[in-house]
Parts: C-alpha cells; sequence; structure tokens
C-alpha cells in the first residue's frame, strides 16, 4: 500500500562542514627533539656520545635510535614536561619495546644509560622543558 502526499522519503539536512570553507594552512614540520628537557639531552650524550643540543633536526644531522625514541616519549607526553628520565622508567621502556617483537631502540644503550643515572644522583624534576 502506497500513501501519498507526505513529502518525500529523505529529509534534506545541511551539510555537516560549510561548503565553502577555507583551506587549512600547513601545519610546521613538528621536531620531536624540540621537547627534550636539558636533562634529557645530558642523557643522550652520556649513554649515546651524540650532542643533541637545542633546535637539533634529525632530518639534517643523524641521530641515534636512542635520542629518537627519548624524544617521541617526551613529545608523546609519556614523559610529562619537566617529569625526569628515571632507570625505572628505561627499564619499563626498555621491556615495552622487547614485548613489541620489533626493533629495541633503547636495548644497545641500556647499561651506559643507567650506570649514567646511578652516578648522578637522585632525579629531579627539570623545568626547563
Amino acid at each position: 500500500m502506497t500513501v501519498s502526499g507526505l513529502g518525500s522519503a529523505h529529509t534534506p539536512r545541511t551539510p555537516v562542514t560549510p561548503t565553502n570553507r577555507a583551506p587549512r594552512a600547513e601545519r610546521a614540520h613538528r621536531n620531536d627533539f624540540d621537547h627534550l628537557t636539558v636533562a634529557d639531552r645530558e642523557l643522550i650524550f652520556q649513554a649515546t656520545g651524540q650532542r643533541v643540543g637545542p633546535g637539533f633536526d634529525p632530518s639534517r644531522e643523524p641521530t641515534t635510535t636512542f635520542a629518537a625514541a627519548l624524544a617521541a616519549e617526551r613529545a608523546a607526553t609519556r614523559l610529562a614536561p619537566g617529569q625526569p628520565v628515571t632507570a625505572v622508567y628505561l627499564k619499563d621502556l626498555n621491556r615495552r619495546f622487547d614485548r613489541s617483537g620489533g626493533a629495541n631502540p633503547i636495548g644497545p644503550y641500556l647499561s651506559k644509560a643507567l650506570d649514567y643515572l646511578s652516578r648522578s644522583g637522585p632525579r629531579r624534576i627539570d623545568v626547563s622543558a
């Protein structure tokens, strides 16, 4: 049975986004190394021998996997601004990479990093981030 005169089956709806929206501006290139603290940079140097100063650009300079992993952790806020990298944190990060089944960027540098952390004393919150 058909009922006529009730209108169409589809109700017109306005689009969710405006049709004449301004084009998006290109986002600036994100550099995870900008999030590193002074203490992070010193840890990277002590563990790897690599100097990662402010303004470090991994696309122009070679970097170690340890430095890249630490920068990614800091940029993703798994390490909060000012939260120190501790031996417990590095061991847990190493364990997570081992369990993932992929390459472990922390493993080759873990013993040197832990040695440096044990020699440098208790970690304090770094407010230079």
